[in-house]
């Protein structure tokens, strides 16, 4: 079982979207907005327009990163279809009305979040530079906007480089002037020339005694480099989570 010990603490928890880890309602999406002793007042939907309520412990609760909403969005939308398949009435209109509100509060996140993570602007010493292949674009942005909310300054090619920048020179300068790297490792990363200039050009600044630091993140089991296979890893190839955690802790 992987250490997740490190993950946020109960205490940290704040008001707004949370992650149900465990019970009766695990994997959805709700607003938490009170307390109730240890337990967590949380609705289905912005509480603004909620449809109900549910007192839940605060110990599974923790903050949902994209992928969470991605995946609840998903099976929302599963459930909303084979309802409309099946030409039933059997679904309480309760509950499908708790589903769209569930999928209306998980769209307006997702949109705030993307829209954080590519327009924000953070100040702060460390800049984190996201070395990576275009195939793995998709979750590589996730990462980039999850990081960004969590106030980590980061370097991704798509949000820096505008209409008329010199690619080459706008990379350069992202490379000279970022601390840390972090490398996401999959089979067409490693097989990307572009990717393997970029580590391999951060790699020499190490290597001249710059104080940088390179952190791999493995996206899919492939064949990571030698020369970073003695680096620990950040795995998200069997958790977003749990990957995400671990390359957080690392960055503080």
């Amino acid at each position: 079982m992987r250490d997740t010990s490190h993950a946020p603490k109960v205490e940290d928890l704040k008001y707004g979207l949370v992650y149900v880890e465990r019970g009766a309602h695990k994997g959805r999406i709700f607003y938490y907005d009170d307390d109730e002793q240890r337990s967590a007042i949380c609705y289905s939907g912005h509480p603004t327009d909620f449809v109900g309520y549910y007192i839940i412990r605060r110990s599974v609760l923790r903050v949902p990163t994209i992928d969470n909403l991605i995946t609840r969005k998903q099976q929302i939308w599963r459930q909303l279809n084979d309802f409309a398949l099946a030409h039933t009435d059997k679904m309480d209109l309760r509950e499908l009305h708790s589903l769209w509100s569930e999928r209306a509060m998980i769209d307006s996140e997702l949109y705030e979040r993307r829209m954080f993570g590519e327009l924000a602007r953070i100040e702060g010493e460390k800049s984190v530079f996201l070395c990576h292949c275009s195939n793995d674009k998709g979750v590589v942005r996730m990462v980039n906007d999850d990081l960004r909310r969590l106030g980590i300054n980061t370097w991704l090619d798509e949000n820096i480089i505008r209409v008329g920048d010199s690619i080459v020179g706008s990379i350069t300068d992202g490379l000279r002037t970022s601390q840390v790297m972090a490398v996401f490792l999959s089979p067409a990363a490693v097989n990307s020339i572009w990717a393997r200039r970029e580590w391999q050009s951060f790699l020499g600044r190490q290597l001249r005694g710059d104080t940088i630091t390179i952190l791999p993140v493995l996206l899919e089991k492939c064949q990571i480099p030698e020369i970073l296979t003695d680096i620990k890893y950040a795995d998200f190839s069997e958790s977003y989570h749990d990957g995400f955690v671990e390359l957080y802790n690392a960055l503080k």
